[in-house]
């Protein structure tokens, strides 16, 4: 009974996705592959900081688009504060420009032939490094001894 009941679920499940009255299946494949993805190919430092600087920059838009103008219409701030604000705008707008152009730099460094070179790179130094002898045991070996030209060397004969 359990089996039947499971297979009526699958198959409610799949004929939904497939008629398109439900994105549960292209939602459901869509969240396997970001965290495939996210598994396989982890953020770097610069993605996780441009990402915070984003999230931070939400937030300031927010103010900057809301408050700002409230302030600057208001009669009971000053010239130079407005004057302030004014340019703390403009130098949020250009930090913000900056922050998309990096972003869109790192997406460039993220392409798929620059991640499978990569990708390759890091198997080559895995696999080289695993041939290569410790440290310590190549330290401790004895070095050569050269004797100079002009020396004679001689053997007793006892």
């Amino acid at each position: 009974m359990a089996y039947i009941i499971g297979l009526f679920l699958i198959l409610a499940v799949i004929f939904s996705s497939i008629s398109g009255d439900s994105h549960l299946f292209k939602d459901l494949l869509g969240q396997v592959k970001d965290k495939i993805t996210a598994t396989i190919f982890p953020k770097t430092e610069k993605e996780i900081i441009i990402d915070n600087l984003n999230s931070n920059y939400q937030f300031l838009d927010k103010f900057f688009s809301e408050t700002v103008p409230v302030i600057l219409n208001s009669k009971n701030v000053s010239e130079k504060d407005k004057q302030a604000v004014k340019k703390a705008a403009e130098t949020f707008n250009s930090s913000k420009k900056l922050v998309s152009g990096l972003s869109e730099i790192e997406k460039e460094e993220k392409s798929p032939l620059k991640t499978v070179g990569n990708l390759i790179e890091k198997v080559l130094n895995f696999t080289n490094s695993s041939f290569n002898l410790p440290e310590s045991s190549t330290s401790n070996s004895i070095d050569p001894t050269s004797i100079p030209p002009q020396c004679r060397l001689e053997c007793s004969t006892k």
